[in-house]
């Protein structure tokens, strides 16, 4: 995809988002009038750019959902997915531990529009298994937390399946796992885009001592650290999509969040009092950012393994690798 194409498209997306605000159904209807499924058939790696201006104007949608379902190979009709809330020790593809007959559960589901008629819930037992519970067997909560706009609830609670539960994907969760990090990232710096843009836009207008504060070096060395942090994100992004790796999608997923909380950090810092305040907006930018986040590995905790990961390799012998991005060649948006 070019580059006028890519500002065509995104265009597009804002302006339905515009038009539809952060109804989901409204959404999904104006998403096959743009016929985008015609648009990822032709370029999968649309799905990035379709998150980051979900990111951009802030709403909630359910097509994460549909995203890791359809790479799983399962349909995605009343169906949402449980999102394990702990990372563990599976840094590629955290799921429900299995003791005996019983699995632990600790997700967050999203349950926008119509409540789901079945929940997925990945497993540790193999890479494809599954289980489709039916939200009746569930103790579905809603989270009343940062992001009360986002749709979570949290199921926690220790499950005996029963056989009709089980199922197998076509793919393994860690290829879930990985496509559903990509869409995070691009989510997360979509968010911090908007935040930084806020920032600009009060910097210019705010004066004092008779210049736009954003004259200020101080203040522009935040905005600038926040642009360099995004851009850096951005990038790891672009080399995941390409590379299609579980490694370099959590490597996108951490650059990510770490871009988005220096984004909304500073953005806060020089909006001054203006940025706490209930009409300003930066707030639904901060707490959207820090929920997603913590979604499958927070960057804390996704830095963490990946150290951890890396000290095996060396204790072990073998050599550390990562996604050489001048290795890669441009893709969407390059």
């Amino acid at each position: 995809m070019q580059t006028a194409e890519v500002k065509e498209l995104q265009n597009s997306l804002r302006s339905l988002f515009d038009t539809v605000g952060d109804d989901p159904a409204a959404i999904s209807r104006s998403l096959d009038e743009l016929g985008w499924d015609e648009v990822v058939a032709e370029e999968p790696r649309a799905w990035t750019l379709l998150f980051e201006e979900i990111g951009r104007a802030g709403i909630a949608v359910q097509l994460l959902d549909v995203t890791v379902l359809s790479t799983l190979g399962i349909d995605s009709r009343a169906t949402a997915v449980g999102y394990p809330i702990t990372l563990m020790e599976n840094l590629f593809a955290p799921s429900a531990p299995i003791s005996g007959n019983t699995v632990t559960v600790h997700a967050v589901v999203r349950t926008l529009g119509a409540a789901p008629e079945r929940v997925l819930i990945p497993i540790a037992s193999e890479p494809t298994a599954v289980l489709l519970v039916p939200t009746s067997e569930l103790d579905l909560r809603p989270v009343s937390g940062l992001d009360q706009a986002g749709g979570w609830t949290q199921v926690s609670q220790r499950l005996t399946p029963h056989p009709s539960w089980l199922g197998h994907a076509t793919a393994g969760w860690s290829d879930a796992v990985a496509s559903a990090r990509r869409l995070l990232a691009a989510e997360l710096v979509g968010l911090a885009r908007a935040a930084l843009q806020l920032a600009a836009e009060h910097v210019t207008q705010r004066r004092q001592f008779g210049k736009a504060i954003g004259s200020f070096q101080a203040v522009r060395f935040r905005l600038a650290d926040a642009k360099a942090a995004i851009e850096a994100a951005a990038e790891a992004i672009r080399v995941a999509d390409v590379d299609s790796t579980p490694l370099s999608a959590a490597i996108a997923k951490a650059l990510a969040g770490a871009a988005a909380d220096t984004a909304v950090r500073n953005a806060a810092q020089v909006c001054g009092a203006m940025g706490l305040t209930w009409e300003f907006g930066l707030h639904s930018i901060i707490r959207r950012s820090y929920a997603l986040d913590v979604l499958l590995g927070s960057t804390a905790e996704l830095i963490t393994a990946f150290g951890r990961r890396a000290a095996y390799q060396v204790h072990a012998g073998d050599r550390v690798t990562a996604p050489d991005p001048l290795l890669v060649s441009p893709c969407l948006g390059g």
